[in-house]
């Protein structure tokens, strides 16, 4: 119907991924991806790079409890299994982001290393056959200590980007957090914006 049409061509403009100009229509607007993580469509590192692209290494997993801290921020109860991984992503060989996760395991009932080395949410999407939702994500500066310095080939105290991120299923339970160390030489981010 018209008002889905309108609803979608308002959407994609908010999203900024269109342009309508009055008179004459509604264009895709060009947009410089080169090699930012964008902010507007999140399906991992995986995806936006291409698993040719990006290397894995598994510095630890293991399941854990969740404590009180960790059963708030993953709205889940306390003593909830969860994977615990610490990962050191690369692209093209060179040190990305060294990420710390947790999922719930009440909702990806199993992992395994040899999945953590890959794709992980490509394996919840076609493999659980889970509908991801939507990721809240907080991006704040910091400085690095010595292990992700060391882990990301830089120098301690130098500063890092770092992504606190919830990410979310279609039913709205939290799956997994994450606490992202960016390489500040090499991470940038996307966000498509409209003047409206």
């Amino acid at each position: 119907s018209r008002n889905t049409i309108r609803k979608a061509i308002d959407l994609l403009t908010r999203k900024g991924l269109v342009i309508p100009i009055q008179g004459s229509g509604v264009f895709l607007r060009s947009v410089s991806m080169d090699g930012a993580i964008n902010l507007e469509d999140f399906h991992g590192l995986t995806q936006g790079f291409g698993e040719n692209h990006v290397t894995t290494k598994v510095n630890s997993f293991k399941l854990i409890e969740a404590d009180e801290k960790l059963a708030q921020v993953m709205q889940c109860e306390k003593g909830t299994p969860v994977y615990f991984i610490e990962r050191l992503r690369s692209v093209a060989g060179v040190p990305y982001v060294v990420e710390y996760s947790y999922y719930n395991r009440e909702l990806i009932p199993y992992l395994s290393e040899e999945i953590v080395k890959g794709s992980i949410y490509q394996y919840v999407r076609e493999e659980l056959k889970k509908s991801i939702g939507f990721v809240d994500r907080v991006i704040t500066a910091g400085v690095l200590n010595e292990h992700d310095a060391r882990e990301l080939g830089l120098t301690p105290g130098e500063p890092s980007l770092i992504s606190t991120n919830r990410a979310f299923l279609k039913s709205g339970v939290i799956f997994d957090y994450s606490i992202d160390i960016h390489n500040y030489k090499e991470t940038k981010f996307l966000k498509l914006s409209n003047y409206l």
